[in-house]
């Protein structure tokens, strides 16, 4: 599943934001869960988006993977070289998603998903550690 801004060059693909890259979330299946939160992750990642809960323009749509073993969630950006806007897309994405202070998300770019041809395999692995105005 995915959801990315309407215009003409916006599609789920690498080649349309070769600056840019996405946030994953990893989700892991376990046989022994109850019913899964995945569905509710989606519908509040759906809900932010509209709702430009990010705050960024940068931010271009969201994408649901299910596979076997895990589900992944992501959330694309159109550019990486600012670090000060791509790491607020990854803390808004734990703070919208409820997620525990230790959980790691990755970030992948795009150039490289084209090199390697895959979105979420050699993803650079990130835990957010709080700020003093957080804390505050």
């Amino acid at each position: 599943f995915h959801l990315f801004r309407d215009g003409p060059g916006n599609a789920p693909m690498w080649e349309a934001y070769p600056r840019g890259g996405c946030w994953i979330l990893k989700i892991r299946k376990r046989k022994d869960s109850g019913p899964s939160v995945l569905g509710k992750m989606w519908q509040d990642m759906v809900l932010a988006t509209v709702g430009e809960a990010f705050e960024e323009p940068d931010v271009v749509g969201i994408s649901l993977c299910i596979r076997r073993n895990e589900d992944l969630l992501s959330v694309w950006n159109v550019d990486n070289r600012n670090d000060e806007i791509r790491f607020k897309i990854g803390e808004r994405m734990k703070r919208i998603l409820d997620l525990e202070p230790a959980t790691i998300i990755e970030y992948k770019h795009h150039a490289e998903s084209m090199q390697d041809m895959s979105t979420f395999r050699n993803a650079k692995a990130y835990v957010f550690a709080a700020s003093e105005s957080a804390q505050a």
